[in-house]
């Protein structure tokens, strides 16, 4: 029944409203926007509730370093107070020597047996595709990844980059098929100003709302404005 479902709650203000309760458990979500848009703040923000909800979480980081992404989230998040204590023991920030999928499924499966972690975030599958000269080795190499992350007890957020921030040039890839979940995070031209909006794009075997909403990186975490319209 689908009301019995169980879910994973981000924690984050607002998203889990609009996910009807959160995320179905063991699935497996797409952060899709461009560059500036907040994947890093609602990936990160995502494992810091569930550590302090004592549920252990890995950020798999394909691009900085953790000392780096440790650093900008506690300036963005600086009401976070306690991050440095949850490190290393609910909190764990990785990055594979390697940018193969084998290698980090590895880190996903000794943090899952090791650490009993249930919350995974891969920040980004563009690096991963970088790797492959053929789409076709990525695509085939992107549904071996994401069945094996199917078999893993974790719910999982994905960073993916898009090429722009805007709403209407957005283009869907290879992992829009193949992940469970679609989160859409835009950055929207308002004239002097930029407005930041989220949108619930798709959520397999799950209601959701599918509006756009406005939303906000505040120190003391994101804020997702459900019920207002983005003007």
């Amino acid at each position: 029944m689908r009301g019995n479902m169980e879910r994973v709650k981000t924690g984050i203000s607002g998203l889990d409203e609009m996910l009807n309760g959160g995320i179905p458990k063991r699935r497996h979500v797409a952060l899709f926007g461009g560059p500036g848009t907040g994947k890093t703040s609602f990936g990160f923000e995502y494992l810091y509730r569930g550590a302090k909800m004592g549920e252990p979480g890995v950020y798999v980081t394909l691009e900085e370093t953790p000392d780096d992404i440790l650093e900008n989230m506690k300036n963005t998040f600086t009401e976070f107070k306690d991050i440095d204590n949850l490190v290393d023991k609910k909190l764990f920030v990785e990055k594979p020597d390697d940018l193969t999928i084998e290698k980090i499924a590895e880190i996903l499966e000794s943090k899952i047996t090791n650490n009993n972690v249930k919350r995974a975030v891969i920040d980004s599958a563009t690096m991963i595709r970088a790797v492959f000269e053929k789409e076709g080795e990525y695509r085939k190499t992107a549904f071996e990844f994401f069945s094996l992350l199917r078999n893993l007890d974790c719910t999982a957020m994905v960073a993916v980059e898009a090429e722009t921030a805007s709403k209407e040039q957005m283009k869907y890839s290879i992992e829009h098929y193949v992940l469970d979940g679609i989160i859409n995070l835009y950055s929207l031209d308002r004239g002097d100003r930029r407005v930041k909006a989220i949108e619930v794009f798709k959520m397999r075997g799950s209601d959701h709302s599918r509006d756009l909403v406005p939303f906000k990186l505040m120190p003391d975490g994101i804020k997702v404005y459900v019920g207002e319209k983005v003007f």
